[in-house]
């Protein structure tokens, strides 16, 4: 049953009952509430990525990133696809975050496939590797940049779990920082769940929460800020030493 802005009953809508029925519903005058909702669930991207699992090739596009990021060729293809100027600025942050990076692009194999290829500059010339060829670490990089560059351009809630596993200790920060910028913007915001340091003392002071379990109890949730470090301690260390209580 479909209700008005106004709390008056709409139109009456006849569905399976374990689908949800609002990619059905075309917007109005009458249920902008319900228009907006819905914008925001498709600016909505929750991950933890696993760079093993990572695909190279791609036969179709997919508008959705999966939780792994292992379509990550198809939903790049997709994007850039209806927005090529957003490669441009991807392929200039991952040349500042990865060494000998150059661009990526999707190859032709086949009919209706295409492979991502990453360019890189190496002492005896320029080189390619299938995405699958690349590292962990460099995949996860890609991805981390791509989320950001590629909702640069639309409303957008990041939820990420462990964004630093795969990464290099002099890689988290440069990120956290351009996480930092795409968020200056009230469209944008991200919710980072993390036990890295880095991130503790980049984020805790200001914006962090402590989400604290003991046996089988229930999960606990504190402001960060309450948590007073003492002897100059970064708050990193003093949630190392378990003085949290």
């Amino acid at each position: 049953q479909l209700y008005r802005d106004d709390h008056s009953e709409g139109p009456p809508l006849s569905v399976d009952w374990r689908e949800s029925f609002l990619a059905r519903v075309s917007g109005s005058k009458d249920n902008k509430r319900l228009g907006r909702f819905m914008e925001f669930m498709r600016g909505l991207v929750v991950c933890g990525l696993h760079p093993p699992s990572f695909v190279a090739s791609a036969s179709r596009e997919s508008a959705v990133l999966q939780r792994d990021g292992s379509n990550f060729t198809a939903w790049y293809r997709h994007f850039v696809q209806e927005q090529p100027e957003l490669a441009v600025g991807i392929a200039a942050k991952l040349r500042d975050a990865m060494d000998g990076f150059r661009g990526l692009r999707l190859e032709r194999a086949g009919a209706d496939a295409r492979t991502m290829q990453v360019a890189f500059a190496g002492d005896h010339g320029d080189y390619s590797l299938r995405l699958d060829e690349t590292s962990d670490g460099e995949r996860a990089l890609m991805v981390l940049y791509a989320l950001l560059g590629l909702a640069s351009e639309q409303p957008f809630t990041l939820l990420i779990d462990e964004p630093d596993n795969y990464l290099a200790l002099q890689e988290v920060q440069p990120w956290l920082m351009a996480l930092c910028d795409a968020c200056d913007d009230a469209k944008h915001q991200a919710v980072v769940c993390s036990h890295h340091p880095e991130l503790i003392d980049y984020f805790g002071a200001e914006k962090g929460l402590l989400l604290d379990r003991t046996g089988c109890g229930v999960t606990r949730v504190r402001d960060a800020s309450t948590i007073a470090a003492k002897d100059g301690l970064q708050l990193s260390e003093y949630v190392a030493r378990g003085w949290v209580d």
